[in-house]
């Protein structure tokens, strides 16, 4: 086989001199010291953000939390039989902490996270390092530890979410894939199956991958005609589309629900073009404007020798697997993330590879190198998927906003806004969190988040998403207004601070069962529930209303249960003792009240929802509905048309 990717033939070599790759190379018999050098640098990485590789707590002292870090544990937390939030998660980053959690390891998980990916940039190195002349190491070792550097692929590879092991996953499959049409015949069925066992992990991590078996087989039929007849090529090639069947065939009952997050993305997928305004900036933002500007040249040369380039089956394989992925990221799936860049870095830097081999002069090698690897890993001043800034020059910090404005930093910012820094900082913080064990709380039947305002405590999803992991129960996201009508019937104990929560225990009148109520450590609402009386009171009148209230609240939760749905709960501003037992009671985390005056906007949002039952429970009216693809449920005790 001969290579041009540089322009420099290559003349193949008997089969016992063919390094692992796909061009041909002497082996060499002195070790590869830019192979060292790469490894030794992912281990520094390593000791610098040694503080937080295993924290103290995963879910509540973790500084590197994406959005969905929080509901992934819970997903983890559900399949290893707590009662917690569960939104249908690919399974394979929950089944590792489901493992890690039974082993109480958990905290492990980042230490794993960060050995796949340091695996992965040593294997890219290795496969970069032959898409050349023997002068394209130096330009195979730039190009990892540009990616290995990288602050925001850092910053992703660091937090507990799926893009990143995807990717690896996708990119071993591939060099699996490759090792697999270079050896024997005889010995290539064993690649094949490695190819597909990391494929199929892959689209059981996040569902992108599936996309390997197109890209696959399109690589297949083009360089490995010779194994079209081999059965194990193609199990590799159906991996990706046979684990998830197998899962959804082999998952429990209880896990797999009426719709859940695997529902909810449909509602993203549309052809459309404004997504790519959003992707290029992003893409600068990632690698830094020099990165983005060498990738961009990159590019070009590929086009140019596109015929070449097409006859490389590392490149025919990598570009076509990235080109995709961002088909359908940046025009088919309208939720637009910075992360979702992650899957095609390794493509990235085999053409920053490419481009930086051509630069034979030693200066202009070296000058577009340092560039490269300092922008890259210049520390960001927004969060890692935040794409609104991109490094444009290192020393002192300049950075480049979304309306096109330079910024500038100062120096001291390497520091402030670096992960090792961050690591450390929230080390120090552990100390002052205050911790329970769940098990304390093991009697109360659910918790309620009660806020003053939609952000109180950072949000809906996220609260109930690390509150639900952090207390092993059920979380629901409440206005406290919904309960101003009714604090004299609510019994209230403080349980003192848990982590930047302070938990409540609260009761109920004629009810022997109890639930948490949480707020944050600085609300306002804590003077009112500190206030509060142990034990619910009520007249000896109010008794048969009260009871009749909570019989009423039990009926409509068995009507409404049965999954994890939405729930729309509609009151009206006079007390009615249904209203109080109703959030209490219901079990769903996708419980949504109304807040007082705002009913109406509710009800016209689910006017147009199909109806499936409808049935009346004294004052209150219940309907089952759809919204968005999934079970959903509308208690209103106002009129509906």
């Amino acid at each position: 086989m001969t290579v041009t990717y540089n322009r420099k033939r290559i003349h193949p070599m008997p089969r016992q001199h063919i390094l692992q790759g796909s061009c041909s190379a002497v082996v060499r018999t002195r070790p590869d010291s830019l192979f060292f050098i790469v490894a030794l640098l992912g281990l520094l990485r390593l000791a610098l953000l040694a503080p937080e590789l295993i924290p103290a707590d995963l879910n509540l002292t973790y500084p590197f939390v994406g959005g969905d870090s929080h509901d992934w544990i819970a997903n983890g937390l559900r399949l290893a039989g707590e009662d917690v939030r569960y939104s249908g998660r690919p399974p394979l980053l929950p089944l590792v902490i489901a493992l890690l959690y039974r082993l109480s390891a958990l905290s492990w998980l980042p230490l794993l996270l960060q050995g796949l990916f340091l695996a992965t940039v040593l294997v890219f190195y290795r496969r970069a390092a032959l898409l050349g002349d023997s002068d394209s190491r130096r330009a195979a070792c730039v190009a990892a530890l540009a990616l290995l550097v990288n602050y925001s692929l850092g910053d992703f590879s660091l937090q507990v979410m799926a893009d990143v092991p995807t990717s690896c996953l996708l990119f071993l499959a591939a060099v699996c894939f490759l090792r697999a049409g270079e050896v024997e015949r005889e010995r290539s069925w064993r690649w094949d199956l490695a190819s597909g066992l990391l494929a199929g992990l892959a689209a059981l991590t996040q569902s992108a991958g599936v996309l390997w078996t197109p890209v696959a087989m399109a690589t297949a039929l083009v360089h490995r005609r010779r194994d079209l007849r081999s059965p194990w090529l193609w199990v590799g090639l159906m991996a990706p589309v046979a684990f998830p069947a197998l899962w959804m065939a082999m998952q429990p009952a209880a896990l797999a629900g009426p719709g859940g997050h695997a529902a909810d993305q449909w509602h993203f997928v549309a052809l459309h073009a404004g997504s790519v305004p959003f992707y290029l900036f992003a893409l600068a933002s990632l690698l830094g404007i020099p990165g983005a500007l060498l990738l961009a040249a990159g590019a070009v040369l590929l086009a140019a020798g596109a015929r070449r380039a097409a006859g490389e089956p590392a490149l025919f394989l990598s570009l076509g697997l990235a080109a995709a992925l961002a088909l359908f990221f940046v025009f088919l799936y309208s939720f637009d993330a910075k992360r979702f860049l992650a899957y095609g870095v390794w493509a990235a830097g085999l053409l920053l590879a490419g481009v930086l081999a051509r630069l034979r002069r030693r200066i202009a090698f070296y000058a577009a190198a340092g560039l490269l690897l300092a922008v890259s890993a210049l520390p960001l001043p927004t969060a890692a998927d935040d794409a609104t800034a991109a490094g444009l020059w290192p020393a002192p910090p300049v950075y480049l906003v979304q309306a096109a404005r330079p910024v500038r930093y100062p120096w001291a910012s390497w520091l402030r806004f670096s992960a090792p820094f961050r690591a450390w900082e929230a080390r120090s913080r552990e100390s002052a969190f205050v911790r329970r064990d769940p098990a304390e709380l093991a009697a109360d039947r659910s918790a309620l988040f009660l806020y003053t305002d939609f952000m109180d405590g950072g949000g809906r999803f996220r609260t109930i998403t690390r509150l639900s992991s952090a207390l092993h129960k059920r979380v629901k996201f409440v206005s406290a207004s919904t309960f101003d009508p009714y604090w004299r019937w609510i019994g209230v104990s403080p349980l003192g601070p848990f982590a930047d929560y302070a938990l409540y225990r609260a009761r109920l009148p004629g009810s022997p069962e109890t639930w948490l109520l949480a707020v944050p450590v600085d609300s306002p609402l804590r003077s009112r529930l500190d206030a509060l009386p142990a034990q619910p009171s009520w007249t000896a009148d109010e008794g048969p209303r009260l009871a009749r209230g909570r019989e009423t609240a039990a009926a409509i939760q068995r009507f409404v249960a049965g999954s994890d749905g939405f729930v729309a709960l509609v009151p009206v501003r006079r007390p009615l003792p249904a209203q109080l037992y109703l959030p209490f009671l219901l079990e769903t985390t996708e419980l949504y009240v109304a807040e007082p005056g705002r009913g109406g906007e509710t009800l016209r949002v689910l006017a147009a929802a199909p109806r499936f039952a409808e049935r009346r429970f004294g004052p209150a009216l219940v309907r089952r509905t759809e919204y968005l693809g999934r079970r959903t449920a509308l208690i209103s005790f106002l009129p509906v048309d």
